[in-house]
């Protein structure tokens, strides 16, 4: 019984995501990857955690402590990390036998929110199409800046970007491409393709080549027949368009007053916002330092950052799924009906209620890490007097679980305990706090018994 706990669908992705960290933290902190000397093995778990979370944040420069073996580690780890040690692992055994454990199939289902179709090719057009999009990415920012990028640099950001992961082999994000138009419309692309979940991603693709060959080649395609996308599919881009846009118009809006911006031109503070509106929401790029935002800037991205992309992507966050049914639930309550309806469909009550679970587990997650944060960092400090500001702190802490990556330049400020939480955050963010209750609960026994029921006032 304990042997197939172990190996229930629900602990492979955990353990897959476990291993993969400490694997590249061991490479990360020999000497095989140091361009000096070694670098400690919490700074080494912090980045192998971050690449493989897809995150972003780090706690040393890796452009300056890693050679390029160490880099080439790094993009192994967030092309795992991005795609999913059980889509490849799946993907694998798929290719070698043919045929699927029932368990894989359990797990690949779960997490690309479909089990109608067949699992092994739709995994083959996956990486087939992550490849062909990171590969166009790299050739855009080769061509595009060739005076500036090596193809290795090219591949590793557009891999970083299309994965979500926030990674350049700089010191400075991409604060040398601030209002620069083309390469922040290559990195924004990559990260929306990323962002928006591989089932939505083949099937609009699919939609298209569907299209083209009934109009463009005028030959029969099965994939024509579809008139519109899938229910799931609508949702996610309308909800990632509306995001993006809110997002922009509100960083725009709340930055016009700030005085850091009184001698920038209207255009480039709007394409800034856009840009920021995107990443904030699991990337992790940035073409600013941060703290030049006002605190409304900083709490609409922070916001942003908590809901992130969608479901079965390389994003972190919430999901703008579960935000469109707490979006619902509101509305629902408010008009006093008892069907939460979104976009124009009833919401199970399930569905509900793996919401208000998910929220119930992030804000305990935030809580708990923040305190922890705030003893760690600032312990015995008189408030205001700490090494780092709550407020900063709290950033980090969505950041991390967004598996965003951005930071008011705390994370090298950190201690190692400091570094420990934040690893922990970043992984729960990556698995997701359901998933992580779920897998812990396999090794529970549901009580035999019932107690007796009784009603309590709420409100």
């Amino acid at each position: 019984m304990k042997i197939k706990r172990l190996t229930s669908p629900l602990i492979l992705p955990v353990a897959g995501f476990a291993g993969a960290i400490l694997l590249g933290a061991m490479l990360l902190a020999s000497s095989w990857c140091a361009s000096g000397d070694p670098v400690p093995f919490v700074d080494a778990l912090f980045i192998s955690t971050s690449a493989v979370c897809v995150t972003g944040l780090a706690s040393v420069d890796p452009s300056a402590v890693f050679n390029r073996t160490g880099h080439t580690v790094m993009l192994v780890l967030i092309q795992l990390g991005g795609l999913g040690i059980t889509t490849y692992s799946t993907l694998i055994f798929y290719l070698f036998s043919r045929r699927i454990s029932l368990s894989n199939k359990l797990v690949g289902e779960a997490l690309l929110l479909d089990t109608s179709f067949h699992l092994g090719r739709f995994l083959q057009r996956v990486v087939t199409i992550v490849l062909l999009v990171e590969g166009a990415g790299a050739v855009m920012l080769y061509i595009l800046y060739r005076g500036g990028l090596d193809p290795f640099h090219a591949a590793f950001l557009a891999v970083s970007a299309f994965c979500n992961a926030g990674f350049v082999l700089w010191p400075d994000s991409l604060l040398r491409w601030e209002g620069v138009a083309g390469a922040n419309s290559i990195i924004m692309s990559l990260i929306v393709l990323g962002g928006l979940g591989f089932f939505v991603l083949d099937e609009v693709l699919r939609q298209a080549w569907g299209w083209m060959r009934t109009h463009v080649l005028r030959k029969r395609s099965p994939e024509a027949l579809q008139k519109k996308l899938s229910y799931h599919a609508r949702l996610v881009i309308m909800t990632s368009i509306a995001l993006i846009v809110f997002g922009t118009a509100g960083i725009y809006f709340a930055e016009l007053a700030n005085p850091t911006w009184a001698s920038t031109p209207g255009s480039s503070l709007g394409l800034t916002a856009l840009f920021h509106s995107v990443s904030s929401r699991t990337a992790g790029f940035a073409t600013i330092d941060l703290v030049r935002y006002s605190d409304t800037s900083l709490l609409l991205i922070m916001l942003l950052m908590y809901i992130g992309g969608s479901p079965g992507s390389c994003a972190g966050g919430i999901k703008t799924t579960t935000f469109r049914a707490l979006l619902g639930f509101i509305r629902a309550s408010v008009l006093g009906r008892s069907q939460v309806v979104v976009q124009g469909r009833a919401l199970e009550p399930r569905t509900i209620n793996n919401t208000m679970v998910l929220l119930s587990y992030t804000a305990i997650t935030f809580i708990i890490a923040l305190a922890a944060l705030a003893f760690t960092e600032n312990s015995g400090a008189p408030y205001g007097e700490g090494k780092v500001r709550v407020f900063d702190l709290l950033f980090e802490v969505f950041s991390a679980f967004g598996t965003v990556g951005l930071s008011l330049n705390v994370t090298p400020l950190l201690s190692e305990a400091g570094k420990l939480i934040i690893c922990c955050v970043m992984f729960i963010g990556r698995i997701g706090p359901i998933w992580l209750i779920s897998t812990v609960q396999q090794f529970q026994h549901e009580p035999k018994y019932r107690l007796p029921q009784s009603d309590m006032p709420i409100g």
